[in-house]
């Protein structure tokens, strides 16, 4: 089997790995054994969710709002997301996400890689 980190990776809507984190679902773009600078995902929230306070001691992210609104608190302030919006949260910066009475989908982008289980740490 060929190194999938040096590989072109096409993948067709509906075939990434989808899963629950803190009851936000999230589906995973990139296979895990593809990520070597980065990982990709789509955070999907429904109307009325809060995603719970969370930070990355090394990965950066960034992300962009596919659809919906909602609102970040980013770091203490607090932002209004609608659809176009892209924003950076650096590593150490404790972001949450709520949203109202409509669905949000966002791309979001990790570098270096992180995952459920590696580098992700929530506050409490």
């Amino acid at each position: 089997m060929a190194d999938k980190k040096n590989q072109v990776l096409f993948v067709e809507p509906g075939e990434g790995t989808s899963f629950v984190l803190k009851g936000i679902q999230i589906d995973q773009l990139l296979p895990r054994e593809a990520c070597e600078q980065f990982s990709a995902y789509v955070v999907h929230m429904a109307p009325g969710q809060v995603k719970k306070p969370s930070f990355h001691k090394k990965g950066e992210e960034l992300y962009y709002v596919l659809s919906g609104a909602g609102k970040a608190d980013l770091g203490g302030k607090e932002y209004e997301l609608r659809e176009g919006c892209f924003f950076r949260v650096p590593p150490e910066t404790v972001h949450q996400f709520t949203t109202g009475d409509e669905p949000l989908a966002m791309l979001n982008f990790h570098s270096p890689p992180v995952f459920s289980d590696h580098d992700t740490y929530f506050v409490e």
